[in-house]
């Protein structure tokens, strides 16, 4: 499977505005959720939200108006997010807080050239697989949150055990899920 071109092209536009973010404030925004998954399984597990960890919203706004992206007031992007209009089937939205709440260790982070001068930058593998695992358990068992975190475990190299177990269990999940114990 592979990523859709117009998912691609808004990652691209994404990846522009990141740039432009950094630049502007010495910080990298993330984009962490669903979409991370997707873009880390090449397109095996959609999503049509871009959740974009990015702290400083004067700075983001900016960035995003500068990439393109238009604000979306209307309730089919949710409140406060951002559409581009060549892609607008997909939208971004900013969350808050630290980076998985100051638990994961963001200097483990991907970044994910998509063109020249686009880098969208991905929190690392296993930060994604503790996520899912741990959104599998507040949602009680939603089973494609499980999914994505074993195809991402299935599909991982050089994964660091002990900092995936950690994770995972500051995530409120289930290492066993994957076949790991506890320690």
């Amino acid at each position: 499977m592979a990523l859709p071109d117009d998912y691609t092209d808004t990652l691209a536009k994404l990846g522009e505005a990141f740039a432009a973010y950094e630049t502007a404030t010495g910080v990298r925004a993330v984009l962490v959720g669903g979409a991370a998954a997707a873009v880390l399984t090449d397109g095996e597990f959609m999503s049509a939200d871009f959740d974009v960890l990015a702290a400083n919203d004067i700075a983001f706004t900016e960035a995003m108006e500068g990439a393109g992206f238009e604000h979306d007031k209307l309730a089919g992007h949710g409140d406060g997010g951002w559409f581009h209009p060549s892609q607008p089937r997909y939208v971004v939205e900013q969350v808050s807080g630290r980076y998985f709440d100051g638990r994961g260790d963001k200097g483990r982070c991907l970044q994910m050239r998509v063109r020249e001068g686009s880098t969208v930058v991905l929190p690392a593998v296993e930060d994604i697989i503790a996520d899912r695992l741990g959104q599998h358990e507040v949602s009680q068992g939603d089973a494609s949150m499980l999914e994505q975190a074993r195809a991402l475990y299935t599909i991982a190299q050089d994964l660091d055990v002990k900092y995936l177990v950690r994770r995972i269990l500051e995530e409120s999940g289930n290492p066993a899920l994957l076949g790991l114990s506890r320690d």
